[in-house]
């Protein structure tokens, strides 16, 4: 179950020793838990400040504003879907194949960190201050989803988009099911698989090789 944003400091932390770096992911690490905690964005100063077991003064010095926060923690998140290969998931030459594979990604990194990506790219005050970098691979990852359901489906434009959206929800729920405890690993594995096929295949029209 998802850890309780009034949680204490992790046992070996150094308050008051670390360097600007290791203060700034302690940070970032503490503010994944109180947004995840409490399902929305902004989050609880009083409530990070007491998770990082700092003030919120030393909080706004590394962050001044709280979506330069919020930023950082989509950075890191990206970090960890890089690090697990989502980019070459979605690269693979089969249409099936690849929305497949980049699901899972997507949906193993759901379950190990929580629907957090979820939460801030639908806050509305978020949505025009994402890193670019988050710009970038949603246009390289969704964009290119959708422009290739486009051209093997006979879809329009609004229509491949609607597609692509469509199909995120799967790893995006079976992802959070997972990490809250509610459905088996395997079975959420499964599910996202096959959902996902599903959605494919009910777009119509005989896919582009």
């Amino acid at each position: 179950m998802p850890p309780s944003p009034t949680a204490s400091p992790p046992p070996g932390s150094r308050p008051g020793r670390l360097s600007a770096a290791e203060r700034r992911a302690a940070l970032v690490a503490a503010a994944r838990v109180v947004v995840l905690a409490q399902g929305y964005l902004p989050a609880s100063m009083e409530a990070l400040a007491r998770r990082a077991g700092v003030s919120k003064a030393l909080i706004y010095a590394h962050f001044p504003r709280q979506h330069d926060l919020y930023a950082a923690l989509v950075e890191a998140e990206l970090d960890d879907l890089e690090a697990h290969g989502l980019a070459d998931a979605a690269g693979r030459a089969d249409l099936a194949d690849a929305a497949c594979a980049a699901a899972e990604a997507y949906r193993a990194h759901v379950e190990r960190r929580g629907p957090i990506l979820h939460l801030i790219y639908r806050d509305p005050y978020m949505r025009g201050r994402l890193p670019e970098r988050a710009r970038r691979l949603r246009d390289r990852i969704l964009g290119g989803f959708a422009r290739r359901i486009r051209r093997g489906h006979g879809l329009s434009a609004r229509e491949a988009v609607a597609a692509v959206n469509l199909i995120l929800t799967a790893p995006e729920e079976a992802g959070r099911l997972a990490w809250q405890g509610a459905v088996a690993p395997e079975a959420a594995r499964v599910s996202c698989r096959e959902l996902t096929l599903g959605c494919l295949a009910s777009l119509g029209g005989a896919p582009a090789a």
